[in-house]
């Protein structure tokens, strides 16, 4: 007993170098994420409007306000909405390019370089580019459609709230294509030619060698992807505002324009506190589902 209470105070002084290492970390965790996070729980009991201090305690009220709201509920569905369409076209559209680029093509790098290069422009920029295409006036997509004669299909296209989130969702697309095709790309370019190899000894096809082959070799960058994606699409908001501000009549708002016009144009600081909490929670209840899951398939292999 007494030699286990000595290795017991032996690893915690051999760990106290370590500690030491991590506190200037933890303590930057405790300034800048928790505390502001503790902050927020109490600011989500209040009813308060941004200015002075916090006096009317209303409990869980604000919650309650938030889940009885239809447009939150609006929101939360564009949401995922967003989600759901960037996981299908911008990861499926990513693997394709990562493909045709591990396949080799003509000026492989310029191609390469080109098509990252809408990932590295600014969320505002590209919504403010995509606002000037979409225009119905001056904008080139509804100019297009009169050239090849199909002028009946130019429309307003971020004022009608039947067009203006699949349109949002196509610029959104866009600029998460390249970052998708960069990761898929630079794992498959790791995939070590024995698995090729023996695929052309037992004379598989090039389709072949990619359904049985590459795409399983790829499935666990596909899942991480996907979480990637669910995670970034959550907190999407600055290429909305400028490209809708989530009209029209809410037909493009998003949790996050939500949070904000609740909190700037209302002024009412203690409901949109509740609503991000609320989506912090789904965020969370989604990371730990996924990490679950792969701990079921692991143990499953």
């Amino acid at each position: 007993m007494v030699k286990s209470k000595q290795g017991f105070w032996a690893e915690i002084r051999e760990s106290v170098p370590a500690y030491l290492l991590i506190l200037p970390t933890l303590i930057v965790f405790c300034v800048f994420l928790y505390t502001p996070f503790v902050n927020a729980l109490r600011i989500s009991t209040y009813k308060y409007n941004g200015i002075g201090d916090l006096n009317e305690y209303v409990g869980f009220d604000n919650y309650a306000t938030v889940l009885k709201d239809p447009k939150f509920y609006s929101a939360f569905w564009n949401t995922f909405k967003l989600i759901g369409a960037d996981a299908v076209l911008s990861i499926g559209i990513g693997f394709l390019l990562a493909y045709v680029l591990y396949r080799g093509i003509p000026l492989k790098r310029f191609f390469s370089t080109a098509l990252f290069i809408p990932y590295l422009i600014s969320m505002v920029v590209i919504g403010s580019i995509w606002r000037i295409i979409y225009d119905p006036s001056i904008g080139p997509l509804n100019q297009l459609l009169e050239l090849i004669g199909l002028g009946d299909w130019a429309q307003p296209w971020l004022s009608n709230e039947h067009t203006a989130l699949p349109a949002i969702m196509m610029t959104w697309i866009w600029h998460t294509i390249p970052f998708n095709m960069l990761i898929m790309y630079a794992n498959v370019m790791t995939m070590p030619n024995d698995f090729l190899e023996a695929a052309e000894m037992d004379g598989a096809t090039s389709m072949q060698k990619l359904r049985y082959v590459i795409i399983p070799y790829l499935m666990p960058t596909f899942a991480t992807l996907l979480l990637l994606t669910v995670t970034n699409d959550l907190r999407a908001f600055d290429m909305v505002w400028v490209m809708t501000q989530g009209g029209p009549g809410g037909a493009s708002e998003v949790i996050t324009s939500y949070v904000y016009r609740k909190a700037f144009s209302t002024q009412n600081f203690g409901t949109a506190t509740a609503a991000s909490i609320i989506m912090m929670i789904v965020m969370v209840a989604i990371m730990i589902f996924s990490q679950l899951l792969r701990r079921k398939e692991g143990a499953q292999k």
